[in-house]
């Protein structure tokens, strides 16, 4: 678990996610709506938590859950060793101070996986999305 200073009230807390931070995360995700899950999606929910080609981080303050990250590796085809795909990247939409250590503490754990780059899909660049290569 990694701490790091907060601008405001008490510490921003990044630690691995757990198969227990399903019901928050919906309610990230789907802020309007009420939460609900189903047992077919709490065992996917465990599944990714614990599976060990996936890194999934959170960063939580006073034990409420700010943001998540989910990146997964994959074998690379043209180089020897491994890529990072950031495939979920759920930040509040407004600027947080947080928000950035998040994405560099994702970035560290992929370098410290021996990759190279870490890939990001980024919708807000295009109607379609554009993919975009971070290299570290």
């Amino acid at each position: 678990m990694v701490d790091m200073p907060s601008m405001r009230d008490g510490l921003v807390k990044i630690r691995r996610g757990r198969r227990t931070d399903l019901p928050e995360l919906l309610a990230l995700l789907t802020p309007t709506a009420p939460v609900a899950f189903d047992k077919a999606q709490a065992r996917h929910w465990r599944r990714l938590a614990g599976d060990p080609s996936l890194d999934f981080y959170v960063a939580e303050r006073n034990g409420v859950l700010l943001g998540a990250l989910l990146v997964c590796y994959v074998r690379a085809l043209r180089e020897q060793g491994w890529r990072a795909i950031l495939e979920l990247a759920f930040l509040p939409p407004s600027p947080c101070e947080f928000g950035q250590d998040l994405v560099n503490f994702a970035k560290e754990r992929a370098r410290q996986r021996g990759c190279r780059h870490l890939i990001v899909w980024r919708r807000e660049a295009t109607e379609n999305g554009q993919l975009a290569t971070l290299t570290q």
